[in-house]
């Protein structure tokens, strides 16, 4: 295999001669030099090509058989270059036009180029223009995963990526990139870091991918639809790429901030959907306990047809008992209520914060639940106040409807304990 880089060596060590022809070039020492001989040897080595003539003292031989002899005081040779497969190009000009692989993303891993003396491998100091190529190569690459399809009908040489907006809102719009490196382009050095986690190999990793990789269709075509030729196209992609990562990322921006807003507003509807529902639970158990006070109202018609006093008394601590009763359960109901309450400001609190960032539709439905709900507890709190209040006018009632039938009996028994409290003080004075 040829080995661009051992050809590099040994040409920079026979003192880089020109080129004769774009593929050959002739070397002559006019005297023995120590490193003639291993420079001949990595020629050789690094098959990169063969050589043509070799004259040792005006003497000819074959390349095959040749060995340097014991002494020679003149050694000339013309080596030709085995061609671009090889690696080894005159320049980058003949660099992007005679190696087809690169129109495809791929680039050899040794190269060396003559007239800049740029080798890819071993350099203190490499070319920039090598990187700009390889990230270029990288950009292809990366494109053709997201192409569409490729398109390779027109001739063997070309090489077109077509790409089609989805889901356009005046139809499909279908675009194509040629991709064609010149020399202008290897001024350029563009990163795919973005594209590369766009790759159909990451759909595992990255489950919003199919997505992000419709947005990026959809930015190349709205980025570039204004230019008809293809290989132009590339071109102008190439050297704005920074500007169209910037529509890319605006694109993907307003489709996140769409889906997170289509989120919050299932969050902000779940959350209404709960509190009321929770609301609603309280008020039906409210419900049962209105009908209770009419019901116990029924207890002051059997006050009235008691038969005496200790009868009526026994009804009117049954119904003290059962307003008791009510009004701690309200009392409990209260502190669910304000559970409930405490629940709808913390599921809210979240989104009332980042309202101002929310879309109008979205700022408007928010509000709209934060106001209903919050009447629906005012008016709940109320009745929960007004209901606890109430349940107490069963036994107010009964016992004043007891003590006004029987005031005569109250008024003899509080006379009774009043005189019986007064012996008891004059027994302990006396004491």
């Amino acid at each position: 295999m040829a080995s661009p880089v051992m050809f590099a060596a040994a040409y920079r060590m026979l003192g880089r001669p020109k080129l004769l022809t774009r593929s050959s070039f002739h070397f002559r020492a006019d005297s023995c030099s120590q490193h003639v001989e291993p420079a001949i040897a990595m020629l050789l080595a690094s098959q990169a090509g063969r050589f043509d003539e070799i004259l040792v003292d005006g003497k000819e031989f074959q390349s095959a058989d040749f060995k340097f002899p014991a002494k020679w005081s003149s050694f000339e040779f013309i080596y030709k270059l085995g061609g671009g497969e090889v690696g080894v190009y005159k320049n980058f000009q003949q660099l992007l036009i005679e190696c087809k692989a690169i129109v495809r993303g791929n680039v050899l891993s040794e190269l060396y180029l003559i007239d800049e003396d740029v080798c890819s491998q071993g350099d203190e100091n490499p070319d920039p223009r090598l990187d700009n190529l390889k990230s270029l190569c990288d950009l292809i690459t990366c494109l053709a995963d997201l192409a569409h399809y490729h398109d390779e009908k027109l001739r063997g040489e070309e090489y077109r990526l077509i790409f089609v907006e989805e889901d356009g809102v005046k139809g499909a719009k279908t675009i194509a990139l040629q991709p064609n490196i010149d020399l202008e382009l290897l001024q350029h050095n563009v990163s795919s870091l973005l594209l590369g986690t766009l790759l159909e190999s990451n759909f595992e990793v990255n489950p919003h991918i199919v997505k992000e990789r419709s947005i990026f269709r959809a930015s190349l075509v709205e980025f570039s639809a204004e230019i008809s030729d293809g290989r132009e196209r590339f071109k102008f992609l190439v050297m704005n790429w920074k500007e169209f990562l910037r529509l890319y990322n605006n694109n993907l921006d307003t489709y996140l901030s769409g889906f997170s807003f289509h989120k919050a507003k299932q969050e902000v509807g779940t959350a209404e959907l709960s509190i009321a529902d929770q609301l609603s639970k309280l008020i039906s158990d409210i419900s049962g306990k209105i009908l209770s006070i009419p019901i116990s109202l029924v207890v002051l018609v059997a006050i009235g047809k008691s038969d005496n006093g200790f009868e009526s008394a026994i009804l009117v601590l049954g119904v003290t008992l059962t307003s008791f009763i009510m009004a701690e359960t309200i009392g409990a109901q209260k502190l669910q209520y304000n559970r409930i309450c405490h629940s709808r400001m913390l599921l809210f609190s979240a989104h009332e914060k980042k309202i101002e960032i929310y879309p109008d539709d979205l700022k408007a439905y928010l509000r709209s639940a934060v106001r209903g709900l919050v009447r629906n507890e005012k008016m709940l709190g109320r009745s929960l106040v007004a209901l606890r209040c109430l349940v107490w006018i069963p036994a107010i009632s009964a016992a004043a409807v007891h003590g006004f039938i029987y005031r005569a009996e109250l008024h003899e028994g509080w006379r009774y304990i009043a005189m019986r409290a007064g012996d008891l003080l004059n027994a302990l004075a006396c004491c």
